[in-house]
């Protein structure tokens, strides 16, 4: 080790001598930012000498710390979604001066109107059960997880990435399941119209354009959601800024997966426009081997200030991806043997990973909106859109019942390249309808399930302010939906033609084509056409110390479905409609300016999904098709003040006639597996709710959530099984009452503790618990009367995630700069999964947590 000299010593004395006097001749500056209409802090806000180089930023909190010498200054506050603000200060020597609370004005256009379009309502003082995460905590903690797993710290919700494909996660709210979630994008209903569902997929790398994210449990206080039994997912995307700027991110995970994002802002202009683009790159391999992701995401808005009394805001928004898929569960033997990583679904063809299950989709989201300021109290907001989607996923097809292209393995993979050489060697003969005889077809092929749809409506808002105390909005949403689902040939495989035997059609071949080529339509090819409307009134009173809402919506569903593959001489079935309704009402009593108690009730009768009104997948309608019926009520207390909050809640929802059809978005291994449709079907969730924070020092925030929920299924019902090609194999009895509904802990808590150190770091850590977590309920097993057994138990566990922020400025350009690691104690645990014959983990098949990852990413502003 080289030695130190005399000078070396001297000139480092010398150093730490200035450095000391520095630090005795300087004084403090702090202070915290918050926006001024929400008073939610601001994070990454700059803090600026005027005519200098000298500056912080806020951290997450919205606190700064600068140490300048003694003097008089002027400090600018700066931020692209805010306005400019200048605030004075006197600093002296050794001493700290406190600015105390300092507000920004935003400068997004539009971005309250939106609110008001979207249902979004405030966390306080309000009676629904509701939680919001803002834009500062999605950018924290967005790293590898996907918009479900940002809201896990929501007590009563669960997400997991299930199989590990982008997007490709499943999430639970009380107990309910997504087909029984709404997703609004900016207030617009995006869940499946046919079936309820959500493709978090569709939705790939748009969280960088998210302002906030808001989980109105149970029945909420949205007009068109239209699926909230669970509950209410309203994503609210960022607003047009009037800011000149933009930001750069970049972003890699330690299993390769990256992600780089641009946002740029033209700022107001002369003429009243402003425009807002976003768009995003996402690719690596996955974290679970085979699950490679390509993806793009784009986000494009357009405001326009036409007068005082009109603005328009045109926004555009995508995410064409491809992603390979996980969906078969694994069992704890294969677990154990193979690791978590493993996926039994890809293998490598002609040189290339090739996965069996690949889901590839674009669903742009088009929206016009207009504001029209009538007069002083009453305000039109209006919004028409439009959405197309393109895409699917990869199927394989065997002729004649013969060995699924899945069980061609080599070194526990698919070997496609078996595959091909067994088509390419086919010497058989087989005879078509005609007469004639063919060889040189391929035995196995790969195809495309293709789902293609189209939507547009129109929601239609009118606030009017009556006085002081009566606020009354009523409107309309109106949509015309249709979809068609066919599977096209892929991939012949090295053979020459495939031979569709139309085994599956009511009609036979009624004399079509039976020779397939690449792009030719097998097996499938039908439409589900819809068109959906409601009426909504809602009136709002506040006097004093009471808030109260009483809300009610009619609406009417009409179906109809296309099938030219069943029915090529007249394909289309009867058109059916079906009406229904719901009734809100909630109270809000303040009982001082720190607590509250509130109160809410509910009835809904939903029409049925358009998968439960055609029987066997065939034009047949549905005989004694009813309504599901919900009933729910909900009580709470809430407390808050400048330092914490709670929000303590009780719910009751009672579920009567739902319908279920299992294993419903998995591509089933072989011919033994069937899926099970239940009509019916009674529930009953009963639960407590509690979410706390608190912040006892000012560099320390910590908040607790807790959710305790007794979730049941109430009745036996009949059943009908069907094979993968959608044919009625048998009915049975099913023997559900009693079980636990499964899919979903009923027992959830989680800690949040996050800690501000040398002023521009930040390290914060969420723990999630979760237990009386049992597989998910499959009808088929539960036909023996004897058979009381509750689903298998899946162990409780616990999962802990840990991210690390700086901020930071580079001459006065705001910088942010994050790390997260996800699962950091490496738990390997069943996160979900189906039921076995014995209930037991010996017959448990399901998917496993997703083990410890990393993600850093640097975000520059401009």
């Amino acid at each position: 080790m080289k030695k130190l000299t005399s000078p070396s010593i001297i000139m480092l004395l010398l150093l730490l001598n200035s450095v000391a006097a520095l630090s005795q001749n300087t004084g403090i500056l702090i202070g915290q930012v918050l926006d001024n209409n929400s008073g939610k802090p601001i994070a990454g806000a700059g803090i600026n000498v005027t005519g200098t180089i000298v500056g912080t930023a806020t951290d997450s909190s919205g606190y700064f710390r600068l140490q300048l010498v003694p003097g008089t200054y002027e400090v600018m506050m700066s931020h692209l979604s805010y306005q400019g603000n200048i605030f004075k200060c006197r600093i002296q020597e050794g001493k700290e001066y406190d600015a105390g609370r300092l507000y920004m004005v935003p400068v997004v256009v539009a971005l309250n109107e939106v609110r008001i379009i979207s249902s979004y309502v405030s966390d306080r003082n309000i009676p629904v059960a509701v939680t919001t995460v803002q834009a500062a905590q999605i950018e924290k903690q967005t790293g590898n997880k996907d918009y479900p797993e940002l809201l896990n710290m929501a007590p009563g919700v669960y997400a997991t990435k299930q199989g590990g494909g982008s997007g490709d996660n499943r999430l639970t709210i009380r107990g309910f399941q997504q087909e029984n979630i709404a997703l609004l994008l900016n207030g617009v209903p995006v869940s499946s119209m046919e079936n309820g569902l959500v493709y978090w997929s569709n939705w790939m790398g748009l969280t960088d354009a998210t302002e906030a994210i808001q989980v109105q449990r149970g029945l909420g206080a949205s007009k068109v959601a239209m699926n909230s039994v669970g509950g209410t997912i309203n994503i609210i995307t960022k607003g047009t800024s009037s800011v000149k700027g933009g930001f750069f991110r970049s972003g890699i995970s330690d299993y390769g997966n990256t992600k780089m994002s641009l946002q740029l802002s033209t700022g107001k202009l002369k003429n009243g426009i402003s425009l807002t683009f976003l768009g995003s790159r996402t690719k690596g391999p996955g974290f679970v081997d085979g699950t490679y992701v390509d993806g793009w995401a784009y986000f494009l808005t357009l405001a326009y200030d036409a007068s005082p009394r009109h603005k328009f805001v045109f926004s555009a928004l995508g995410s064409p991806e491809k992603h390979g898929q996980k969906n078969y569960g694994s069992t704890a033997e294969t677990i154990e043997k193979y690791g978590v990583k493993y996926n039994s679904e890809w293998g490598v063809y002609n040189g290339r990973v090739l996965n069996l299950s690949e889901n590839f989709y674009h669903k742009p989201q088009i929206n016009l909106n207009h504001y029209w300021n009538i007069n002083k109290k009453m305000l039109l907001a209006s919004s028409a859109y439009i959405s197309f989607g393109y895409g699917g996923g990869r199927y394989s097809e065997a002729i004649d019942y013969g060995t699924p292209t899945y069980y061609f393995r080599k070194n526990n993979q698919v070997d496609f390249d078996a595959v091909y050489v067994n088509n390419a060697n086919n010497h058989d003969s087989a005879q078509i309808d005609d007469g004639s005889w063919v060889t040189g077809y391929s035995k196995n092929i790969l195809t495309y399930y293709r789902a293609n749809h189209y939507w547009a409506g129109l929601l239609s808002t009118l606030h009017y302010e009556v006085n002081a105390n009566l606020k009354i909005m009523a409107g309309i949403h109106v949509r015309t939906f249709k979809s068609r689902l066919y599977e096209e040939v892929n991939d012949l495989m090295g053979g020459q033609y495939w031979i569709e035997k139309y085994t599956w059609s009511l009609a036979g071949i009624a004399g079509r084509e039976q020779v397939k080529s690449v792009g030719d339509v097998i097996n499938v090819d039908n439409y589900s056409i819809m068109q959906y409307g409601n009426m909504f009134a809602q009136a709002d009173y506040t006097k004093g110390r009471l808030n109260m809402f009483i809300a009610a919506t009619v609406s009417g569903t009409g179906y109809q479905r296309k099938d030219p593959y069943n029915y090529p001489a007249d394909p289309y079935s009867k058109y059916v409609f079906k009406n229904g309704f719901d009734t809100k009402a909630g109270l809000n009593y303040a009982l001082d300016s720190h607590n509250n108690i509130y109160f809410n009730v509910g009835l809904y009768s939903r029409e049925p999904l358009f998968k439960f009104v055609y029987v066997n997948f065939s034009n047949a309608v549905a005989r004694n098709l009813v309504n599901e019926r919900i009933s729910a009520a909900e009580t709470g207390y809430s407390f808050s003040d400048s330092k914490s909050s709670i929000r303590l809640n009780g719910y009751i929802t009672d579920w009567r006639d739902k319908s279920l059809l299992s294993r419903e978005n998995v591509q089933l291994a072989d011919s033994t597996l069937t899926r099970t449709l239940v009509r019916g079907l009674n529930a009953l969730h009963v639960g407590v709710e509690l979410e706390a924070a608190a912040q006892p020092v000012r560099n320390l925030k910590t908040g607790i959530t807790i959710s305790l929920g007794n979730w049941k299924w109430k009745n036996n019902v009949i059943a009908s099984i069907y094979d993968d090609n959608q044919v009625l194999v048998d009915e049975m009895k099913v023997y559900a009452k009693g079980l636990n509904v499964g899919d979903a802990p009923q027992t959830q808590v989680g800690i949040h503790a996050e800690y501000k150190f040398w002023h521009d770091f930040g390290l914060a850590a969420d723990w999630l618990y979760f237990d009386r977590l049992y597989a998910n309920f499959d009808p088929a097993l539960r036909t023996d009367p004897g058979d009381t057994k509750q689903p298998y138990r899946l162990p409780a566990y616990s999962i802990t995630d840990v991210y690390l922020g700086y901020d930071f400025m580079v001459n006065n350009i705001s910088s942010q700069l994050q790390f997260s690691c996800q699962n950091i104690f490496n738990k390997i645990t069943q996160v979900r999964g189906d039921d076995g014959s014995d209930h037991s983990l010996e017959t448990f098949t399901g998917f496993w947590s997703i083990g410890r990852n990393f993600n850093v990413s640097l975000k520059v502003a401009f």
